[in-house]
């Protein structure tokens, strides 16, 4: 044999084993955010993280098809379905979806028989691929920030605590010992209302693993939005109130009892749900102006927000409504197609 051909042999093997490991390589790595990533909105982990847009698109829950994880354009056209997973909490990068599996909440479980675990909290590409696990106890308020999911797990000799693990499912830690969500963080810090001891807005610096008090009262459900924290008072009858980040000029702005709320992505209307007997409603009120006004009569929960639509459902998941998240009025029915098995 010629030296040449010998040579051409030996490169076009070295060419062949260089993609392989290539390919082993690009299969199996987890490609990494920017640390100030934030996987959805707080408002929207808040109502149960049932819809997500990114990059002009929007994933969401699909209760026409028993909660399964489909994805349109921003506009709503383009609908796909993603996988038959019933999916909650869904957070989005540039890569990779994370949902909680809600299977167990399933009505039609046929489907699933062949699914090792009905619940979890799972990863999968844009394209309804690789799924991953990240964690396989039940858990609930999935946020992903940075290279890190956070979520409350439950263990049954341990309870209900706040975890983190990295996106590729590695390295699960215990943050706290307690059932707090993890829902607004800024910069290294995450800030959550406490449960057992007291309902304070506490922080909890990432980096020192470690907790303190950042303003005194009692909270539910913040957002903290432009120069404002927005939240539920339950010593006030769960009326909405705002305050400044430093936590003076505090301000009753809901005076009603409320449920849930959500603000839009522009920050110019907060929606509600009062609940008051035979006068419960979605409202909205103006941010600018204060000026609020009712828009639905009736039970209602789940308020989410994308950049262009407010969607939420009836009590009793019959309906999902969805209707322009900063112009007038109009309510519509949202109902998209269930696409059969993925």
């Amino acid at each position: 044999m010629s030296t040449i051909k010998k040579l051409l042999i030996s490169l076009s093997a070295i060419t062949v084993l260089t993609i392989l490991i290539i390919f082993i390589y690009s299969f199996n790595r987890t490609f990494l955010n920017d640390e100030y990533l934030i996987g959805n909105t707080t408002g929207n982990i808040y109502n149960g993280g049932l819809f997500c847009e990114s990059n002009g698109k929007i994933y969401f829950s699909n209760d026409n098809d028993d909660g399964s994880l489909y994805v349109m354009n921003s506009d709503t056209s383009n609908i796909k379905k993603i996988h038959d997973d019933k999916a909650a909490y869904i957070n989005v990068d540039e890569n990779y979806i994370y949902y909680l599996r809600a299977n167990n909440t399933r009505e039609n479980q046929t489907a699933n028989v062949l699914m090792f675990s009905n619940t979890g909290i799972y990863r999968i590409n844009h394209s309804g691929k690789k799924l991953k696990l990240i964690s396989s106890n039940p858990g609930s308020f999935v946020t992903v920030k940075g290279n890190h999911v956070y979520y409350q797990n439950y263990d049954v000799e341990e309870g209900l605590y706040l975890y983190r693990n990295q996106t590729d499912g590695a390295f699960p830690r215990q943050l706290i010992k307690e059932a707090v969500i993890p829902s607004v963080f800024i910069d290294n810090r995450m800030y959550y209302t406490g449960v057992n001891e007291n309902r304070n807005i506490n922080y909890y610096d990432l980096s020192s693993f470690t907790s303190g008090t950042y303003i005194e009262g009692d909270f539910a459900y913040p957002i903290f939005f432009g120069q404002y924290i927005y939240y539920i008072d339950p010593s006030n009858n769960y009326t909405i109130n705002r305050m400044n980040l430093d936590g003076t000029d505090r301000l009753v702005i809901v005076n009603e009892r409320c449920s849930t709320f959500n603000i839009t992505n522009s920050g110019k209307y907060l929606y509600y749900q009062v609940d008051d007997l035979d006068n419960s409603r979605i409202g909205r009120i103006d941010l600018m102006t204060m000026e609020s006004e009712p828009l639905l009569d009736g039970h209602h929960k789940q308020i989410h927000v994308t950049n262009n639509y407010v969607f939420f459902k009836d009590f009793n998941n019959l309906n999902t409504y969805i209707m322009p998240a900063d112009e007038n009025v109009k309510i519509g029915t949202f109902n998209p197609p269930s696409l059969g098995e993925k």
